[in-house]
């Protein structure tokens, strides 16, 4: 005789099985969310940037992160969470305390581009460690389109411009347009073209890109086929923008610039572009042979047993110590040094000054220091101009090193830069040219601490591990001299001046 309420308990089954493939996408989705508002500085930065910054090439972020968001549900329902264990859980821990700690490093440097980058790993991290290793290789590709809306591409910015360059240069010589190529200018006998950093295309390959890797996905085509797609998405944007710019320098000649897309607007016209080769690359994929039918077979599913217990006690630590790095450095206010780490010197021997200010156009930029001094010493014929910004605290917007900070003014002409051992230290060396038809040499480096360091990043990072420890000021110090009657002579006198800039390190003050 069979229980009536056998029929239930099978209904109640599939319930229970229903709900559990909703287990796996709802528990990813949260951590993704719980980390990215862990590390708020780095997701408000990404706010910024896309809502925010004019101009900006990663305005698709917030359709990105909607699509990531999607996939990710979409690549882990119906999976079942197992959790790290044994070495692959410590494994996990080690990476999220380390990669916890390297955002707060960069963070705490002003290194937007870095601790920006860092957080797709970190969440991948995140996933491994609390759902398994099975969930997180499935959401490794929907956290690499992610990186599609995270501002680092601009490292690459440089290069397509200069290719864009070229390019266009050569085909104006191919259909016989005369052109002078320049740096960055264009030269028709109308006008001038400048091929800003807009005009590098940047925008059109990121959104390339996103699209070969959000396809590949969703075919699921194999790494290789994804690969090939890719470079052949990449090109094809690349090739729109070339295109692009190249009508637009010939409807200008043309028209003598007065082109609807030369006064007017050619954003526009871009997009109309690029959308033409994507289309192009949509042929190209439905023709591209597609992949063998993944497996059907559902993967093995880890017992359920009691040892599940010990590991997910273990993930949670781990996941909290590492959660603890950014939430401590959110509440922990940095506080500002009691005074600069450089000094001027007052009276140096054979040297007459300081005189209060510099006889010449040099004045660097660092509009946000606490504390800066431009001062001129004389040496017979010889003068120094000496130029000292300190910051008592950093943050963002207010940092040693960033964009609007520079050693010169804007539009300064950069004749020639090297690196020179002087004094004991590295400084950076810049000849800068003049109007006036004399070039100006500038030994410039910066000071953490008590001790002088050439590049940037590195002063950066050196002040963020320094602030671990207390408060810390940082400072840039240059000395500049112009090249008269010649260069030669006027590194001899920065030379004989700078062992009296370096020995006030130790003993920094503002005076």
């Amino acid at each position: 005789m069979t229980r009536s309420s056998a029929p239930g308990a099978a209904s109640s089954d599939l319930s229970g099985e229903a709900g559990r493939r909703w287990v796996a996408p709802a528990a990813a989705i949260a951590i993704f969310l719980g980390t990215a508002f862990i590390y708020w500085p780095s997701t408000q930065s990404l706010f910024v940037e896309w809502f925010d910054t004019p101009s900006s090439s990663y305005t698709h972020g917030p359709l990105v992160v909607g699509l990531v968001l999607w996939l990710l549900f979409r690549a882990t329902r119906g999976l079942e969470i197992a959790g790290s264990r044994g070495l692959d859980l410590l494994a996990c821990a080690i990476a999220a305390i380390g990669l916890s700690f390297a955002w707060l490093i960069a963070w705490r440097a002003g290194i937007q581009v870095a601790h920006q980058a860092v957080l797709p790993v970190i969440i991948l991290v995140n996933l491994a460690l609390v759902l398994g290793r099975r969930i997180a290789k499935v959401s490794l590709m929907p956290l690499v389109i992610l990186g599609s809306a995270i501002p680092v591409w601009h490292l690459i910015l440089p290069l397509l411009q200069a290719l864009t360059v070229k390019i266009v240069g050569a085909m104006l010589r191919i259909v016989n347009v005369p052109a002078y190529v320049e740096g960055d200018f264009v030269y028709i006998r109308s006008g001038v073209f400048h091929v800003e950093d807009g005009c590098s295309g940047l925008h059109y390959f990121i959104v390339a890109v996103t699209i070969a890797l959000l396809s590949g996905e969703l075919r699921e085509d194999r790494w290789r086929t994804r690969g090939a797609l890719l470079a052949v998405a990449a090109t094809l944007a690349l090739v729109s923008n070339w295109v692009r710019v190249f009508i637009i320098i010939v409807a200008g000649y043309l028209t003598d610039m007065q082109h609807f897309l030369v006064r007017v607007d050619h954003g526009n016209f871009g997009w109309v572009v690029f959308a033409v080769t994507m289309l192009a690359y949509v042929f190209i994929v439905r023709r591209w042979r597609h992949p063998e039918p993944p497996s059907s077979a559902e993967p093995a599913r880890p017992g359920r047993d009691a040892s599940w217990r010990g590991p997910a006690v273990a993930a949670a630590v781990a996941l909290v110590a590492s959660a603890g790095i950014p939430l401590w450095a959110r509440t922990t206010h940095v506080g500002a040094a009691e005074q600069s780490n450089l000094k001027l010197p007052v009276a140096v021997a054979g040297w007459t000054g300081p005189a209060e200010s510099c006889e010449t156009g040099w004045r660097p930029q660092y509009s946000t220091a606490d504390w800066q001094r431009l001062q001129q010493y004389r040496h017979e014929k010889h003068t120094i101009c000496l130029y000292v910004a300190s910051y008592l605290s950093q943050h963002q917007g207010k940092e040693l090193i960033g964009y609007l900070q520079s050693i010169h003014e804007p539009g300064a002409d950069i004749i020639a830069a090297r690196v020179r051992q002087e004094a004991g230290v590295a400084v950076n060396e810049l000849q800068l040219g003049s109007r006036a038809g004399v070039d100006r040499l500038v030994w410039y480096a910066y000071a953490i601490g008590d001790s002088s360091v050439r590049r940037g990043v590195e002063a950066q990072l050196k002040y963020a591990i320094g602030t671990l420890r207390g408060p810390r000021a940082a400072s840039v110090y240059a000395i500049s001299a112009e090249c008269a009657p010649d260069c030669a002579t006027a590194r001899e006198s920065l030379a004989a001046f700078l062992p009296h800039v370096v020995d006030t390190f130790k003993d920094g003050g503002p005076q």
